[in-house]
Order: structure tokens, then C-alpha cells, then sequence
């Protein structure tokens, strides 16, 4: 009797939490799906026939980001040991864990990134980056924000440079 009060409640406890949007739910369905997918000429100021990755300490860390010239963007958000993990993972679609993606938008020299990654059950996290285009081969993000509004620190010296994807043989 007891296992079942507990299952019950827990049960309850989810479909009751499942129930509200604290899972951005709603939020995630139109980054994810409400946008123009149009061409959009970001590959005539960057190479877009890879990913971008920053390189912290001759280590591969953090975020590995792709971009198409029809508005859409993809990341990878884990910690990689080299390159090959990082190309494994954009070939690897079925793996969903630390996989985002959103679309950006192109104002003059500055890309803004909206993007959904799911964290558990149906639930996810909303992030918005804006990138400065430096060259044609690297991007300086200068501003994240997660979906409560809140920005984090000031971003310094946080530099992404291209990688070509797939490699050529």
C-alpha cells in the first residue's frame, strides 16, 4: 500500500508539473519551428561548409555550432576531446543529448541566434546569442541569454573559429 501512495504521488507530481509550460514547451515549439527558413547570404560574409567551435587552451571546449545559408542553426554542447568527437556528433543525429537547434537572423555584421535544447523528458531550455562576424573564418560572441531574460556576464575574448565538415578525404 505504501509503494502505491508513493507511486501515485509521483505520478501525480509529474503530470502536474508536465501540465504547466515550466517546460517551455509552448517557447521551444516556436524557435524551433516559426521561422522563414529563407536563403539568407550569411555565406557570402562567413564559410558556412563546416562548424564553429572555440578553442580554450589548445582543448576543443564547449560549443561546436553550425550554421545554414536558410536561417538555421545547430550546436552541439558538450565537452569535446578533439575534432573527430565533435564531427562524430553532427553525423550522429539519433543522439539527442546536448543537441539544440534554432535558426538565427542576419543584421549587417552581427548574427542573433535563438535556439532550444531539450534537458529532460519533454522539456527545454531557451537560449539567445548574438555573434559579431570578425572575419570570414571567425565569429566573437558578444551577449547570451538564457529564456528568463537573464544575461550572463559580460562575454570577453570568446572567440569561435571554422572548422570544415565533413572533411574532405
Amino acid at each position: 500500500m505504501k509503494h502505491l501512495i508513493i507511486l501515485i504521488l509521483m505520478t501525480n507530481c509529474f503530470f502536474s508539473c508536465g501540465s504547466t509550460d515550466l517546460c517551455n514547451r509552448t517557447e521551444a515549439k516556436q524557435v524551433l519551428e516559426n521561422f522563414s527558413r529563407e536563403y539568407t547570404g550569411l555565406d557570402t560574409l562567413i564559410r558556412i561548409d563546416g562548424y564553429y567551435y572555440q578553442e580554450v587552451n589548445k582543448e576543443v571546449n564547449g560549443a561546436a555550432f553550425m550554421l545554414s545559408s536558410n536561417g538555421e542553426f545547430y550546436i552541439l554542447y558538450v565537452r569535446f576531446q578533439n575534432h573527430i568527437q565533435i564531427q562524430e556528433g553532427f553525423r550522429n543525429k539519433s543522439d539527442k543529448s546536448a543537441r539544440g537547434r534554432g535558426s538565427y537572423t542576419l543584421s549587417g555584421d552581427t548574427i542573433k541566434v535563438r535556439w532550444a535544447m531539450p534537458f529532460q523528458f519533454n522539456c527545454y531550455d531557451i537560449f539567445s546569442q548574438q555573434y559579431v562576424i570578425e572575419n570570414d573564418t571567425t565569429l566573437r560572441l558578444i551577449r547570451q541569454e538564457l529564456h528568463d531574460g537573464k544575461q550572463r556576464d559580460p562575454v570577453r575574448n570568446e572567440i569561435y573559429k571554422f572548422y570544415k565538415y565533413p572533411v574532405d578525404d
